[in-house]
């Protein structure tokens, strides 16, 4: 496996927390107790849930003021059906040129060196329990973590750091704090523990529960250039209403930067109480900075994907922002059933380059769409799981010729989908060479509600070595970089060479 830090971190609904990237997961609960008496853990994937949770209509007129002009573009066309026209034409629309730079190697900010947590007052309750967790914890990676050399790392010396730092006194916020460092060292950019609160909006966020006061967008950050860009917003939202759209850069936050030192979003700077002002500055692709002040209100409902019909063709185009939601497999469905309402479609174009994975729940069905079968192998330090689909067509979906897009931001299952899409003999992959961070992660419970995301199993394609993409990351067939925030939907570079191989005869 590559080592590389992964600050492409996600932002869901205006900063309202920082997005876990840790997608590829099943579930197991740890029993609470003494270390020496933990039975041997073996984990069991959660039951998959699919539902639709529908946006609410917006309750509260959005108050904008905008302090420079605006950058207009065209407004959205649909058709008979309600299927939005996507904004590129082919022969008409002039693709962006990318700069060099987006060719290059992706942008790796340095490892950060994790800070001591500060020492604090607590009773002698409050650090046994803390101790008590941590065993399990320790013990959960020693056991269960798929490299059996921990890559390298001392695992037994730094877990007696981090017993040490619990012995001198930590608040409850600095334990946790404390726990996500110390499975940070493992250094695979996948494993993470959570706090129980994080764990809350976590599940939330899977059932399509969205619930929090903010301007309503999706952001990743982007620190070459010291900005966030907006990955998708939030239908009925403030920023929705404003005239947002997927692609328009954040520079800054009431004056601030919205990245820190490291390159990473600061959390929490456009969240705020119900009804108070936020100003974004912000910059459209090819334009000029502008500001904008949005009063934040509550967002609800489910993370939506887009979709469009590319005009003069029987092409779709899907996006999905991530797997992290159990509505996106139904939402899917839809999609690909008004885009058929007139007929088969002569190609589709699903879009992962900002996908940063998700759970199997919601992987999986969405491959079922278009494949089936014996896919690979799941292979973690004690047996390999296969990985079975049933297919399911919807309206042609089993045989449409598909081009997926990827990026160096598609990871875990956005890297999963992509690939098996490929190998099967699916799909055509155009794009950039995706992160390579493809372990499965399996998830671990403790008794005060926080959890870990261990990295379990690696992926065996059919006929490739165990791990392969993990080295290597899904190879386009046709390469062709973009940076988000450096091109609109109708000058987009990979969505126009997409949708020429589908219309090659």
């Amino acid at each position: 496996m590559r080592s590389r830090l992964f600050i492409s971190t996600l932002i869901l609904a205006s900063l309202a927390c920082q997005t876990v990237m840790t997608p590829l997961r099943g579930s197991s609960t740890v029993t609470p107790t003494p270390l020496l008496a933990l039975p041997p853990l073996k984990p069991t994937p959660r039951p998959t849930r699919i539902s639709t949770t529908p946006l609410p209509p917006p309750t509260v007129q959005v108050e904008v003021t905008v302090q420079a002009p605006l950058p207009t573009l065209e407004p959205p066309t649909f058709n008979e059906h309600g299927v939005r026209l996507c904004a590129y034409v082919p022969g008409q629309s002039v693709t962006a040129e990318m700069p060099p730079d987006v060719v290059a190697t992706p942008f790796l900010g340095p490892f950060p060196t994790p800070t001591p947590p500060p020492t604090t007052v607590v009773d002698a309750e409050t650090t046994e329990r803390q101790l008590r967790i941590y065993r399990q914890l320790w013990r959960t990676v020693d056991e269960n973590y798929v490299y059996a050399d921990f890559r390298g790392r001392d695992w037994r010396a730094i877990g007696d750091k981090y017993e040490a730092y619990i012995r001198t006194g930590l608040s409850d916020e600095d334990f946790y704090r404390a726990m996500s460092n110390m499975i940070g060292e493992l250094g695979d950019e996948h494993s993470s523990f959570l706090s129980p609160e994080q764990v809350k909006e976590e599940e939330a966020r899977l059932a399509g529960n969205n619930n929090y006061v903010g301007v309503g967008v999706m952001l990743s950050a982007v620190p070459q250039a010291d900005r966030a860009v907006i990955i998708t917003v939030f239908p009925g939202s403030p920023a929705a209403e404003a005239g947002l759209r997927s692609h328009d850069a954040i520079l800054k936050v009431n004056g601030e930067p919205i990245l820190d030192e490291n390159g990473e979003l600061k959390t929490g700077k456009v969240r705020g109480p119900e009804g108070t002002q936020v100003t974004l500055t912000l910059q459209r692709p090819g334009g000029e900075p502008f500001d904008l002040t949005l009063t934040r209100r509550r967002i609800t409902g489910a993370l939506p994907i887009d979709y469009c019909l590319v005009p003069g063709t029987r092409i779709g185009y899907v996006f999905f922002p991530s797997f992290d939601d159990e509505t996106i497999p139904n939402q899917l469905r839809e999609a690909l059933e008004k885009m058929t309402a007139d007929g088969p479609l002569d190609g589709l174009i699903l879009d992962n380059r900002q996908n940063g994975g998700g759970s199997s729940s919601v992987a999986h069905p969405i491959l079922e769409m278009f494949t089936g079968g014996l896919q690979g192998y799941f292979v973690s330090r004690r047996d390999r799981q296969p990985l079975e689909l049933e297919p399911v067509d919807v309206n042609g979906s089993q045989s449409v010729p598909l081009v997926v897009l990827v990026d160096v931001d598609t990871v875990s299952y956005g890297e999963i989908v992509s690939g098996v899409l490929r190998v099967s003999g699916r799909a055509i992959i155009v794009g950039q060479t995706t992160f390579g961070n493809v372990e499965r992660l399996w998830s671990y419970d403790f008794e005060d509600g926080s959890r870990a995301w261990i990295a379990s199993e690696t992926f065996e394609p059919p006929g490739e070595t165990n791990g392969i993409w993990e080295e290597t990351g899904i190879v386009p067939d046709y390469s062709v970089p973009t940076r988000w925030d450096l091109f609109t939907e109708a000058t987009d570079p990979a969505l126009a060479k997409a949708v020429e191989l589908l219309l090659r005869p």
